[in-house]
């Protein structure tokens, strides 16, 4: 009995592992595939100053987290991400955003978001696969596209709207500027046969779409023009920013933007850190808002645009540009060692330069010394204004390169040599090789010139003018460039005045922003009128400590006393710094300097 028992007992277990063993075998595989959580959805708030794109972007860049799905509201909005994405996306919490913290939590349980997101089997148009653009560009072909057949491919329609939108782009993008014009899109026949801003639903969506597309094909543009477009404020085209960061150029004229609210979203700097053009004619903010009050005005827009220095048209006040600019040290005025050195400077330049315009030749045969020495030297490794596209720029250096004596290129001794002409034959050669040029002196913000007397040891009383100022070349397409110049005068020949050492430094041109006073400024005379002596400022008040010091500094380079005299010197004349270099000047001539004041 037990072993009958016992054999009935062996065969039904034989006979399980038999129906198991299959079963087992087919399992096995499932036990090395990964286990995959369900997604998690999450609520996010903090956001509300913000954009769709703008969130999306955010947490792509700070987590490597997508958010899918999204939702949002002016409250909250609700997303859904992957279940081993949740503790890095969790990470942001209280993170500053737009001007707020975020606040993110998960929703326990499965959402209908969750659910439908598990269940999608779709796969994404992998040439759009990137933040929120792509769910646009769906949204906006499958409501614009008529319907198709059940059979018809699912991304027929998408890639339909993305020919007809690269279409659209085509129409509107310049080349040769790299302007891209979408102005007045309301009234494009292209987009009007689309029906995509036929319904608010659909033209939310389509500039996000448009810039997604623009992005891929259009990477370059420099220039926009969003005018005429009824935008009441910027966050409907915000990703324009997140599209091209460095745009130089913009214009939003004609439209309805009327507080620096409705400029929000691109307020932060990052948005357009490089932007020197901005036009808002037609605006009720520019007519209405800061109607009569032009440096407030652009005050506010250099405060969100920092490089800005064109506004409507007009450029940027230098008031405005000194309080927005911080420099290490402090820019002093034009220095001059007495006022007569200063009325004898501003005439001499006049006739200089309109004699280089228009007859070099004849200008050194006239106030140059017959042992006169020039030279010219190119600095072209200083930065540009991207006002003045580097690439036409540095195409026309040839002639300055073969004439060039900057020492830091040109090492041969034999070479540096030959490049420093002397006497006036070798002069008129060397200066008629040079483009033509064209100073325009009215403009007295665009010139910064000093001057003082010296003694030179083999020459005796010497004037030494420093210029630095700009000037065009008309026959390359008036080519601006900015140079710098130190000249040496003495009293002689047919004008009163000869040249007897003559340095010129051509770099591209980078404007005259450097040279605004920011501390105690003197008001530059205008070229064409002398000053006098009712026209010099008065004392002015005792400098701080950083103040002293700086112009310690300023005298010791220029004079090359050392510490202990030039603070002596700068004290004795009540901290005024013209007026302690003329001291320093006068004592020098009558040689009752100390040689231990230059140790």
């Amino acid at each position: 009995m037990l072993r009958r028992k016992r054999d009935r007992k062996n065969a039904a277990k034989e006979n399980e592992m038999a129906i198991d063993k299959p079963l087992e075998a087919k399992r096995a595989p499932n036990k090395n595939r990964p286990h995959h959580e369900p997604p998690i959805s999450v609520v996010i708030t903090g956001h509300s100053k913000a954009s769709e794109d703008d969130l999306i972007s955010f947490v792509w860049r700070k987590a490597k987290v997508r958010l899918m799905n999204l939702v949002l509201t002016p409250a909250s909005a609700t997303a859904v991400v992957k279940s081993q994405d949740f503790p890095k996306l969790n990470g942001l919490n209280g993170t500053a955003f737009a001007g707020d913290r975020l606040a993110i939590r998960s929703i326990t349980g499965s959402s209908p978001a969750a659910s439908a997101l598990k269940k999608s089997k779709s796969k994404r148009t992998r040439q759009l696969v990137s933040s929120g653009s792509t769910s646009a560009l769906r949204s906006l072909s499958s409501s614009s596209a008529p319907e198709k057949s059940p059979s018809a491919p699912a991304s027929s329609s998408t890639n339909e709207t993305i020919e007809k939108l690269k279409q659209f782009l085509g129409s509107r993008y310049h080349s040769e500027s790299k302007f891209l014009d979408l102005g007045s899109l309301q009234q494009d026949a292209l987009l009007r046969e689309m029906g995509i801003l036929a319904e608010a639903s659909t033209k939310s969506k389509m500039f996000p779409a448009l810039m997604k597309v623009a992005s891929l094909h259009y990477p370059d543009v420099v220039s926009v023009n969003l005018s005429d477009n009824n935008i009441d404020s910027v966050s409907s085209v915000t990703t324009l920013s997140q599209t091209w960061p460095r745009l130089l150029n913009l214009s939003i004229a004609n439209n309805r933007i009327s507080t620096l609210k409705d400029l929000e979203p691109w307020a932060p700097k990052t948005k357009f850190p490089d932007l020197q053009e901005l036009v808002l004619v037609g605006n009720p903010i520019c007519q209405t808002t800061y109607a009569n009050q032009v440096l407030q005005y652009q005050s506010e827009m250099v405060t969100r645009f920092p490089k800005l220095r064109l506004l409507d048209g007009n450029p940027i006040h230098p008031e405005v540009l000194a309080a927005h600019t911080s420099l290490p040290f402090p820019a002093f005025p034009p220095f001059f060692d007495k006022p007569e050195t200063q009325q004898l400077i501003y005439p001499f330049l006049e006739a200089f330069f309109k004699g280089w315009d228009t007859d070099r030749a004849a200008l050194i045969q006239q106030v140059y010394s017959p042992q006169a020495t020039f030279s010219v030297s190119l600095n072209s490794s200083n930065l540009r204004s991207k006002a003045v596209p580097s690439k036409s720029d540095s195409l026309k250096w040839g002639i300055y390169k073969k004439k060039s004596r900057n020492l830091l290129h040109v090492r041969s001794v034999d070479e540096q040599a030959s490049r420093s002409y002397v006497g006036q034959e070798a002069i008129v050669a060397a200066v008629n090789a040079l483009p033509k040029t064209r100073h325009d002196m009215s403009d007295s913000s665009q010139w910064l010139i000093e001057g003082w007397n010296l003694v030179l040891p083999s020459i005796g009383s010497a004037i030494k003018i420093v210029v630095h100022g700009k000037f065009e070349e008309p026959q390359n397409k008036s080519l601006t460039r900015n140079f710098d110049r130190v000249i040496i005068i003495l009293p002689g020949g047919s004008t009163g005045v000869l040249v007897v050492n003559d340095m010129l430094i051509v770099r591209s041109y980078v404007g005259s922003f450097s040279w605004i006073t920011q501390t105690n400024p003197i008001s530059t005379p205008n070229m064409s009128t002398a000053p006098t002596n009712d026209q010099q400022a008065g004392p002015a008040a005792l400098p701080n400590q950083d103040m002293q010091q700086q112009m310690v500094l300023r005298l010791k380079l220029e004079t090359g006393l050392n510490d202990h005299f030039s603070r002596m010197c700068c004290e004795q004349n009540n901290w005024n710094y013209p007026q302690a270099m003329t001291s320093y000047l006068e004592l020098k001539n009558q040689g009752v300097i100390p040689p231990e004041a230059f140790a």
